[in-house]
């Protein structure tokens, strides 16, 4: 087991330096085990970038008890600042084995978020694969989600792990906002898992994720990505020294928040 070693700060934003499997060991199964209660966000570059452009999302980000690195372009950036991160540690690969440590101990997992069918597809598949798996239940992401009786609905399931799938910022924002109304639960933004799991999209063949170019398989598969690519190259300009160099000196840095239109 590779342990932690500390955080590495990429953008303001602290990253628990770990891998997988000591994430799941030193944190979430003590979490599970001890009945506490953990926010995780999984953060790749564009949700980095969106943290610099909203600080309110900066504060909530800044509020998870960890940060996981979930994209190349954290890694990449933490290893040129002479910072280096041991491994990606991605939304899906994370949930997976959070799943199939409830499953092992009994513990329960509430999804929330998605479309209906992603939503229903997603909870399907994952009693599949995990039969022995606990569901407290599940909710699609289209509803008045900070609506008091609807909270209130899944506090009563008691869950262990509440996967929240409602996309950056909002996930992360409904999660910082509710998470006090709990008495226990691993909590964690998991983005477009649900999708994934549930069928509706594709993840890339482990030789794409080898070779460091996951997101081009994606912008493939998916043309209309190309604004979130365009992001990814923002921020790896942004932590490359010799062109973070060029762009300090007309002005633009890290750091600078963009002017409101």
């Amino acid at each position: 087991m590779t342990e932690q070693n500390g955080n590495v700060t990429v953008m303001g934003i602290e990253f628990t330096n770990t891998t997988l499997e000591g994430f799941m060991e030193s944190t979430v199964r003590p979490c599970l085990d001890g009945a506490d209660k953990c926010f995780i966000v999984t953060a790749n570059p564009e949700i980095v970038i969106a943290t610099r452009d909203h600080p309110d999302f900066k504060e909530t980000v800044q509020s998870a008890d960890h940060v996981l690195p979930d994209g190349i372009g954290i890694i990449n950036a933490a290893k040129m600042m002479g910072t280096p991160l041991q491994e990606r540690v991605s939304g899906i690969d994370t949930m997976r084995a959070m799943l199939a440590y409830a499953e092992e101990q009994g513990y329960s997992a509430y999804f929330l978020g998605a479309k209906e069918e992603a939503n229903r597809k997603a909870v399907e598949r994952a009693e599949r694969r995990f039969p022995k798996l606990k569901i407290a239940g599940r909710h699609h992401g289209y509803a008045d989600l900070d609506d008091e009786k609807f909270v209130a609905s899944i506090v009563a399931t008691e869950p262990d792990i509440i996967f929240v799938a409602l996309g950056m910022m909002k996930q992360e924002q409904w999660i910082r906002n509710h998470m006090d109304r709990f008495d226990k639960g691993v909590f964690m933004g998991v983005g477009g898992s649900f999708d994934v799991l549930s069928g509706e999209a594709k993840r890339a063949p482990d030789i794409w994720i080898r070779f460091q170019i996951e997101w081009l398989y994606r912008l493939i598969k998916q043309p209309k990505r190309i604004t979130r690519v365009m992001k990814v190259a923002q921020f790896m300009m942004l932590h490359t020294p010799i062109i973070s160099s060029i762009m300090r000196l007309f002005g633009y840095s890290k750091t600078r928040q963009r002017k409101k239109g």
